[in-house]
């Protein structure tokens, strides 16, 4: 019973968190922000994984860059640190950093590709034929607000940047997906909605983003007639999408559909492999699949992004039971295979 409410928990709890853990402390005022870019083409890079480790190497909390490539962490105690960035078609670094009270610590972090053609580097942040199409008091509205919402960590400044965005121009679709990003970061699903649908709508479902994201709140609220097709529309404009992915995933396991959410996940990881989710959702398949030795090492994998949070620690609690079964499952073949 204690196996099966802690499995239960384990996916229940399969959605993004709300923030990084961060470290608990009174009055914290250092912050440290920075920009990844490709040292091939000197573009930003977005969706890369950036943790924050302290001096010894122990992973602290996560951020994921922006769509301009951009990161942050706020609220931070003076001290050594260590940057590990990763994004997917570079090779990963460390970089060692010194944050003090309040200062604004920013830092540019180069990643090198590991091809050698730029046109094959996923993730690079290129901005569209559409946005560039905006009035520039408007683009640089948008931007404004990516800064606030991503970086400080601002929903409600960064709605008023989207709101002036579309004054200036109503069809600016982007502008509405990044409100709905903003409400949903606010826990206001019902303003998210309405935006992503605006999004979606002036963009003729020509913009993936928007697709997923509305599609992740219908399927949520198992409206899956609808979220499905629009899933898996926005999937075939950018089949990259580690999150769309991961969402068909997730929503081919609660159909008992086990090949093909091992299919989206496996993929899923490959693209975003800094991210704990995906082993999260690979675990949950492999334990249904009875496949212990493949469901430790993604839960191994979850651990070491995820150690000390309580999804962390529940995924101790299933290694250690799955460790078990896999042991007893090996002594019943043995005890199978012997001559009687």
């Amino acid at each position: 019973m204690l196996r099966s409410r802690v499995l239960l928990g384990w996916l229940v709890a399969l959605v993004l968190p709300a923030g990084g853990i961060g470290r608990a402390a009174g009055n914290l005022s250092a912050s440290l922000r920075g920009i990844v870019y490709s040292e091939a083409t000197n573009e930003r890079i977005q969706h890369a994984s950036v943790w924050l480790c302290d001096d010894g190497g122990n992973r602290l909390e996560n951020s994921i860059t922006t769509d301009t490539g951009e990161f942050a962490f706020l609220g931070l105690q003076s001290g050594g640190y260590i940057l590990k960035v990763s994004a997917a078609g570079y090779d990963s670094t460390d970089i060692d950093v010194n944050v003090d009270f309040g200062t604004e610590r920013g830092v540019s972090i180069f990643l090198k590709p590991t091809r050698t053609s730029p046109a094959n580097i996923p993730g690079s942040a290129l901005i569209s034929a559409h946005e560039l199409s905006m009035p520039e008091p408007a683009r640089i509205l948008v931007a404004a607000g990516m800064k606030q919402l991503y970086a400080e960590k601002n929903a409600d400044e960064a709605l008023k940047d989207f709101q002036g965005a579309i004054e200036k121009a109503p069809d600016y679709y982007e502008a509405y997906y990044q409100m709905g990003m903003a409400y949903l970061s606010m826990q206001k699903s019902s303003d998210a909605e309405k935006n992503l649908e605006k999004a979606v709508e002036l963009s003729q479902q020509s913009y993936a983003e928007a697709d997923v994201a509305l599609a992740r709140l219908w399927i949520g609220r198992r409206d899956t007639a609808h979220g499905e097709a629009l899933l898996r529309h926005g999937l075939e404009l950018n089949p990259k999408s580690w999150m769309g992915l991961f969402e068909l995933g997730k929503l081919e396991l609660y159909r008992n559909h086990l090949e093909a959410a091992l299919e989206a996940a496996e993929k899923a990881k490959s693209l975003a492999p800094e991210q704990p989710l995906s082993y999260r959702l690979l675990s949950l398949i492999h334990l249904r699949q009875k496949n212990y030795t493949a469901a430790i090492a993604d839960l191994d994998g979850y651990i070491r992004l995820d150690p000390n949070s309580p999804e962390g620690l529940t995924a101790k609690k299933i290694l250690a039971d799955t460790q078990q079964k896999l042991q007893k499952s090996q002594a019943g073949g043995e005890a199978n295979s012997k001559p009687e």
